[in-house]
């Protein structure tokens, strides 16, 4: 039975608590899905908080900041007018929560021994970005370098995105943070770049030897459409907020729906497929893989309902948004701009910044932009990605003129 903190009010900032707890909820996502991929039980543990009972799981920790943030607002609201401001910073913060049990089911997977079918992998083998966690040997030679010294974003496309240290977790640490021996850190990047590095930092490298199964390709595909949507969801929901868009809310909708209906082709799909007795274990965690972007995705549309309700989205919120460790943000396109007149594939925006189009908006409109749309001066692109890909967006769009969309 799992042991609960006892909650006291605290007078913590509705911010803070918001903030930490997307944040948090984005890393257990990406640490869910690496268990899953390298079926690593260690891994999935650090989503769940088993490994010990002195640290707070990071699910459970979501789960008390919810707490938490539900007292502060209780204490904060006095009248009506109070309850409607605040009624959408529960809602998102429920939302949260919920993307978060969809981590912890995800991990559940691994940490019950219902087991990984090898296709699994294959399916990550799709996915551009993997998540890594290597712990720092004596003997390394990144022991007590700062970040900024090591440079791994240009010699390794690899980004630190937290380290675990004795029973603390850093978030989206700084450059100046120091790498010590013992050090958990969880990095992002390219499969080559963080198995470089996972040999630098440990002086081994553990390969996965995936099998190739051709007769599942399919059902490969199927699942990196169901993942993709429900993480395009996701984001489009945080933007309607940005933007109080009941355009990009309706989309979210829209997308739900057609979520749905793929959720259900693939259960189907994985169902009739012709596996073997000794595989059913594995196509079951396939299935709650799939149940698990589901429920992301309906998060997503429960973010987007805020602005479909007619609730004037809460500051904190929009503030919220742009302070996270993923963000998203907006850039006005002007005349000297070497994006205006180019395709969304010919501008190469991802690769110049690392920030993806989502939505390019122009004059009244929003419309989901596909590879062969052209930009245009005076377009305002909303996109996301990480903090640091913003700027470079902004100077990408705007390289010399003043342009202000706030």
């Amino acid at each position: 039975m799992p042991k609960f903190e006892k909650i006291e009010y605290k007078p913590i900032p509705v911010r803070e608590l918001l903030l930490e707890m997307k944040n948090l909820s984005e890393l257990m996502i990406d640490l869910a899905y690496s268990s899953a991929l390298y079926n690593d039980k260690d891994l999935a543990e650090d989503v769940l908080a088993l490994e010990s009972e002195d640290v707070l799981a990071l699910e459970s920790r979501v789960d008390t900041l919810a707490y938490l943030l539900d007292m502060v607002i209780m204490v904060a609201t006095r009248d009506p007018k109070d309850a409607e401001a605040m009624v959408g910073i529960s809602k998102v913060a429920s939302s949260t929560e919920k993307i978060s049990d969809a981590a912890a089911d995800i991990a559940a997977i691994v940490t019950r021994n219902i087991g990984i079918h090898p296709i699994v992998g294959e399916i990550f083998e799709k996915v551009e970005e993997r998540l890594m966690k290597v712990t720092v040997k004596a003997n390394s030679a990144i022991v007590k370098k700062r970040i900024d010294e090591l440079d791994l974003a240009a010699r390794m496309g690899v980004d630190i995105i937290a380290i675990r240290r004795n029973n603390d977790w850093i978030l989206n640490p700084e450059d100046a943070e120091r790498i010590f021996q013992g050090d958990v850190l969880i990095t992002r990047g390219a499969p080559s770049g963080i198995e470089e590095f996972k040999d630098l930092a440990e002086g081994e490298l553990a390969k996965l030897d995936v099998e190739k199964r051709v007769k599942f390709e399919e059902i490969v595909s199927r699942f990196v459409e169901l993942k993709d949507t429900s993480e395009l969801m996701l984001d489009l929901a945080y933007s309607s907020l940005m933007l109080n868009s009941k355009e990009l809310a309706e989309e979210v909708q829209r997308l739900e729906e057609r979520m749905d209906q793929m959720h259900t082709d693939f259960e189907l799909l994985a169902l009739t497929s012709d596996f073997k007795k000794e595989e059913a274990a594995g196509f079951l965690g396939l299935i709650r893989l799939g149940v698990a972007t589901e429920k992301i995705a309906d998060a997503a549309a429960d973010i987007s309902e805020v602005v479909l309700r007619g609730i004037e989205p809460h500051p904190i919120l929009k503030l919220t948004i742009k302070e996270a460790e993923e963000t998203v943000a907006q850039a006005c396109v002007t005349a000297d701009s070497p994006l205006v007149n180019k395709t969304l594939k010919e501008a190469r925006v991802h690769e110049e910044t690392g920030m993806w189009v989502l939505v390019i908006k122009r004059a009244d409109k929003c419309v989901r932009p596909r590879a062969d749309s052209k930009i245009q001066a005076g377009d305002v692109l909303i996109a996301s990605g990480y903090a640091e890909g913003a700027d470079d967006l902004k100077k990408l769009a705007s390289p010399a003129q003043a342009c202000n969309v706030e």
